[in-house]
């Protein structure tokens, strides 16, 4: 849906001109709000244009209330448009073309301009295309110095194309061929009508022109020079009629006429070379420079055509607040503003783009904004009863939650103790079995002692000397024992994880004397190592012996055979 509130900024190379514009009922643009702030056009100070503009455009903003999303009129100093004839084809074939024709016929690398196209007129043979383009550089500077001031860029067009647009609505009823020149400070526009097709040209000959021949015939600098045709142009001068001044002034817009004439003159025969136009039938001018006196009738005398000043508000409105402005006394710098502003009141106007990339994706995320926020909005609206319905759920549910939490805590405080009960039993237990483990084997000993002595007395004649007890060593900390598997988990596969840890074996290491009655005076005999062996066999049979080991004899003292040996103690007669 279009605004209908509308704000244009034509960006002059001498002034910047702010206009707010409405559609009014009967289908005519209504001027609500003009403002229009002149500044430097010294070609000298062009390094500083982007910065006299946001001045000029901060002024505006700060004096005039003005500000919000606009549409600029590149000046035709910054913005290239040239006109182009191909063969007719199909619109999804056209964009490689054009972009081949853009590359042919822009004069800079495409990735190093804005450019964009649009297409004049096609009769199914020949299609005729407008390239228009400009330096990425100076757009953004352009976007920046208004987006500084309050302005931020929503569209942005070369000069010449709103030139167009204005004419068409201003003067809806000419078919004819007609020559539109707008006389800027730095550039003119020579725009060329025929019905629907037009073409456009961009001439370096502009007012600056004056004002620099005024500077160096009279050696005075281009601010002064600039003063001084203004006054004298205007008549409102103080000079003497016979003044050097004067007379500069004049000789220099004298021969400003006679070039403009020769550019139109020749700009017309091309034209009607390449397009095979017809010729035209009248000439308007308008812009600052055509203030010139003597201007038109000069243009009317060598191109033998009627001459008329291009009235740019014929079919505006103008509210009080305008006219308060001044704008009558300033339609002349009005004709590309109104340009700007036609799209409320003509419906599929042509447009051509020169907005850098960044900002037209950034305008166009913002156009989507709506969209994205209804859609956002929509999507939570569809969320919202399942929020709501589970959030009631989760809050019954808590509710039953602490409802039986509350029930179990006395049930969990008897579980606590419960276990703490568990605790103490198994540590009762474990008192217990060792208690046990401790009456049940405080007798061996000395059944232990007295099964020795019963079997050291059948032998007879034998002795022992020592008895030690050998413990076996304690495991090292964090290390885990090996336990082999039972026989039968073994051969059965199943896992020994489950086996109980098996304690070290109790030792006694004994030693001890047996004395050879037959021989006392020599070497024992050999009855006496059997006698021995025997009561180590003795032992072995013994309910507290398992095994014997390190069985070791000293026969070196006559009549006395010495022994000792290692009793391995059956675990299942623990001492």
């Amino acid at each position: 849906m279009r605004s209908s509130r509308h704000l244009a900024v034509d960006v002059g190379a001498a002034h910047v001109a702010c206009g707010v514009f409405t559609a009014g009922a009967a289908g005519r643009l209504v001027l609500q709000q003009f403002a229009l702030e002149p500044h430097s056009s010294d070609p000298s100070h062009e390094t500083r244009w982007a910065i006299e503009i946001a001045h000029s455009l901060g002024a505006l903003a700060a004096r005039h209330k003005l500000a919000g999303a606009a549409s600029i009129a590149v000046p035709g100093h910054l913005a290239l448009t040239k006109f182009i004839k191909t063969p007719s084809m199909a619109k999804d074939r056209r964009a490689n073309i054009i972009a081949f024709e853009a590359a042919e016929n822009i004069p800079y690398p495409l990735e190093e301009v804005v450019w964009d196209h649009l297409v004049v007129a096609d009769d199914s043979f020949d299609l005729e295309i407008m390239l228009t383009a400009v330096k990425f550089d100076a757009m953004q500077s352009l976007c920046v110095a208004a987006d500084s001031a309050g302005f931020p860029v929503e569209r942005a067009m070369p000069a010449g194309l709103a030139l167009c647009h204005a004419f068409r609505y201003n003067y809806p009823e000419i078919r004819d061929s007609v020559i539109v020149v707008n006389i800027g400070a730095r550039s003119t526009n020579l725009l060329f009508l025929e019905g629907e097709r037009f073409y456009i040209r961009t001439l370096a000959v502009a007012g600056n022109a004056v004002t620099q021949a005024v500077a160096e015939e009279l050696r005075i600098d281009f601010p002064q020079a600039e003063t001084l045709k203004v006054q004298v142009l205007s008549g409102h001068s103080d000079l003497p009629a016979n003044s050097h001044s004067r007379a500069a002034v004049q000789r220099a817009a004298g021969a400003f006429c006679a070039r403009i004439q020769l550019e139109i003159i020749r700009s017309t025969v091309n034209h009607r070379r390449n397009s095979g136009g017809l010729a035209p039938t009248a000439v308007y001018v308008t812009g600052g420079g055509s203030l010139i006196a003597g201007l038109p009738a000069a243009i009317a005398e060598k191109l033998k055509l009627p001459v008329q000043r291009y009235e740019p508000l014929r079919n505006v409105d103008l509210s009080a607040d305008a006219r308060a402005a001044g704008v009558e006394a300033s339609a002349q710098a009005l004709a590309d503003l109104v340009g700007l502003a036609t799209r409320l009141v003509v419906r599929n106007e042509p447009e051509a783009s020169l907005l850098p990339p960044a900002i037209t994706e950034a305008i166009a995320f913002r156009k989507r904004q709506p969209r994205l926020l209804v859609a956002a909005a929509l999507v939570l609206a569809a969320l919202l009863p399942p929020i709501v319905y589970f959030h009631h759920v989760t809050t019954a549910t808590l509710a039953k939650v602490a409802q039986v939490d509350s029930q179990l805590m006395p049930l969990r405080a008897l579980q606590s103790r419960n276990d703490d009960n568990l605790r103490q039993i198994e540590e009762a237990k474990k008192q217990i079995t060792a208690l046990r483990g401790a009456y049940e084997t405080k007798a061996n000993w000395i059944n232990f002692f007295t099964d020795l002595q019963a079997r050291l007395v059948e032998v007879e004649n034998v002795w022992l000397d020592r008895l030690h007890v050998v413990r076996a060593p304690l495991p090292e900390p964090g290390a885990v024992p090996e336990v082999p598997p039972p026989a039968d988990a073994a051969s059965a596969g199943a896992p020994a994880a489950a086996a109980p840890v098996a304690a070290a074996p109790f030792k006694l290491t004994l030693a001890g004397r047996l004395l050879d009655v037959d021989n006392p005076q020599s070497k024992v005999s050999p009855q006496s190592f059997e006698r021995v062996k025997q009561l180590l066999q003795k032992f072995k049979q013994s309910q507290f012996v398992s095994s014997v080991e390190n069985e070791r004899f000293d026969n070196t003292q006559n009549g006395l055979l010495r022994f000792d040996f290692t009793l391995v103690i059956n675990p299942k007669k623990p001492l």
